[in-house]
């Protein structure tokens, strides 16, 4: 099954009271922000968190993956 990846923008003093500003699905961007949060280090002394997060930089990885494996637009 394959899936869109896409990022949005909020903002917004808390999480809680932010609002959506932005949408976008396209490829590119998408792969950057995934490149941009691969590029900070990976740090917990919890085994489960640590788990957590190399699954989520697997993932990452593949979102920027498919960037570079999309047929030219």
């Amino acid at each position: 099954m394959s899936g869109t990846s896409f990022v949005a923008l909020y903002r917004g003093r808390t999480i809680s009271s932010a609002r959506l500003v932005a949408v976008s699905a396209d490829r590119d961007l998408a792969a950057d922000v995934a490149a941009r949060i691969l590029c900070q280090p990976l740090a917990s002394d919890d085994d489960i968190v640590a788990e957590l997060d190399r699954g989520r930089r697997a993932a990452l990885l593949l979102i920027e993956g498919e960037a570079n494996d999309a047929p030219g637009e």
